[in-house]
């Protein structure tokens, strides 16, 4: 599936520089909504003005707990596509397509086909096996989300392919630069320190892509509650790294209480990792991927 929408990308952008730029001001803007801040950032640096993005989820609001108004469903009544990321994040959004689109919009699930169960955080601690659909904390993922948006975006509107998959391969290029700063950058910290504790089970792509070895995480879920056998595992946990360090999320304001909690108990440093949404201090991806790997590079050093 990969190879052919990279096929079917190249030939589009053969077809776009052979016949020049594309008067996009003739062109209506392609109506898309997505579920959540990061796969509408996503859209628009593909889309530009050529499509009209809005995002289900509020900048700043938890996905998972989030619930749709009437003012959502009107986006999707309008909407010419449906972006969501899959793999179980936002099954929420299926009722709403199922009773708000129109016949035949497409919805474009992102991460199928990818693999969703990075799984490193067991090692005997309690937790099971369960898949983490974060997918888009991996670099190289966050590439073929990209590339599918430009394909869906395309098969839509034929007569701007070219310029889909131009604006699509010149923000790939910025992707793949920022993993090589990603795996560059995070090399400088000690094996003993890769261990990444979090609220909430988000980072397992992240780990497997740049080589931490542990993820460990207090509830799978933020709806969850966590319980005093999981806090006393993490406290064990965090007594016997050199440097002891856990990680909030600033979009669940009850894991961040719980995870300054385990800080004292353990004597941990507290830092702040963004996963599931954009806000008004990291607007987009890039700026969001940049922030964490400052954050991780400055926790240990």
């Amino acid at each position: 599936m990969q190879r052919n929408v990279r096929g079917v990308l190249l030939a589009v952008l053969i077809w776009g520089l052979f016949w020049g730029s594309t008067p996009l001001l003739a062109a209506r803007p392609v109506q898309v909504v997505a579920t959540f801040s990061i796969l509408q950032d996503f859209v628009e640096q593909v889309g530009g003005e050529a499509v009209t993005v809005s995002s289900l989820v509020p900048l700043g609001a938890d996905p998972h707990t989030w619930e749709p108004s009437p003012r959502e469903a009107g986006l999707v009544a309008r909407a010419e596509l449906v972006v969501a990321n899959g793999a179980g994040f936002d099954d929420w959004l299926l009722p709403l397509v199922k009773s708000a689109a129109r016949p035949g919009i497409p919805l474009l699930q992102l991460s199928e086909g990818l693999v969703p169960d990075v799984d490193h955080h067991d090692h005997g601690h309690g937790h099971g096996h369960t898949a983490d659909p974060h997918l888009w904390l991996s670099v190289p993922n966050a590439v073929a989300y990209v590339e599918r948006i430009a394909a869906a975006l395309t098969e839509l509107r034929p007569e701007l392919g070219g310029f889909f998959v131009g604006r699509a391969q010149a923000y790939i290029q910025e992707l793949w630069a920022l993993d090589e700063r990603f795996r560059a950058e995070l090399e400088t910290i000690p094996a003993e320190s890769r261990v990444i504790i979090t609220y909430h089970n988000a980072f397992g792509h992240l780990a497997e892509r740049y080589g931490f070895a542990v993820v460990e995480f207090l509830v799978e879920n933020p709806e969850a509650e966590p319980n005093p056998r999981d806090l006393g595992r993490l406290v064990e946990l965090l007594g016997r790294l050199d440097r002891p360090v856990v990680f909030t999320e600033p979009q669940i304001s009850s894991g961040t209480r719980y995870m300054q909690a385990l800080a004292r108990e353990a004597g941990a440093a507290v830092h702040v990792l963004y996963s599931d949404s954009l806000t008004s201090e990291v607007p987009t991806y890039l700026q969001m991927m940049a922030y964490n790997l400052q954050t991780l590079v400055e926790a240990w050093r």
